[in-house]
C-alpha cells in the first residue's frame, strides 16, 4: 500500500479562486507574503482543527502533510507543514523554500537523518527519505509543476538546485 493510501491523502483539482491565489503566489510579491504566513497558519489551523485543516489546502488545493523530521544539528524532533507531491503511489517533497537562495531547514533534517514521519489528519506513516537525482528529479518536479504551478518559477529564480526528496514508508 503507497503513502498516499496509508495516509488517506488525495489531490484535488483547484477551483477557480484557488488557481487564482495559486497565480498570486508564484509573484515576487505573493511569494514574499505567502513564505512568511503560510507555515505558521498552517501549523495553527492544524493543530486547532485536530489536523483535519491546513491553510495551503483550503486555499490552494495544495496536499499538505505535517513532516516531522530530526534536526541535524540538535537532534530534537522538528514538525513542518509542506506540500506533498503525489508521486506514484507514494510521495515527494520539493524544497523550494519559495524560490529563495536558501534550502528549507526540514531538508537539510533529511539529508543528515533520512526517517522522518508524515501524517495526513489522523493518520502517520514513519517514511524513509531519498534525495531524488537525475530522471527521478525531472519526473518529479514535473510532477510538483502540475500540482503548483509556482514551482517552476521557482526553479528560475532559486540561487542553487532545489533539493527534492521521495518518500517511501519505512519497513
Amino acid at each position: 500500500m503507497g503513502l498516499q493510501q496509508q495516509l488517506h491523502l488525495s489531490a484535488v483539482e483547484p477551483n477557480v479562486v484557488q488557481r487564482s491565489l495559486q497565480r498570486i503566489g508564484a509573484t515576487s510579491v505573493g511569494t514574499s507574503l505567502f513564505a512568511m504566513v503560510l507555515g505558521p497558519l498552517d501549523q495553527v489551523s492544524h493543530k486547532l482543527s485536530e489536523g483535519r485543516i491546513t491553510i495551503g489546502r483550503s486555499l490552494g488545493a495544495l496536499p499538505v502533510v505535517m513532516l516531522t523530521t530530526t534536526g541535524a544539528k540538535t537532534g530534537k524532533m522538528r514538525t513542518n507543514p509542506v506540500s506533498a507531491i503525489p508521486y506514484g503511489d507514494d510521495l515527494a517533497l520539493v524544497g523550494s523554500n519559495y524560490g529563495r537562495g536558501t534550502s528549507p531547514g526540514w531538508a537539510h533534517n533529511l539529508r543528515a537523518n533520512p526517517l522522518a514521519t508524515v501524517s495526513h489528519r489522523d493518520h502517520e506513516v514513519a517514511v524513509v527519505a531519498s534525495a531524488a537525482e537525475g530522471d527521478q528529479y525531472e519526473e518529479v518536479f514535473a510532477a510538483a509543476v502540475g500540482v503548483y504551478p509556482g514551482y517552476a518559477r521557482y526553479r528560475r529564480t532559486a540561487a542553487n538546485t532545489i533539493p527534492v526528496f521521495a518518500l517511501a514508508a519505512a519497513v
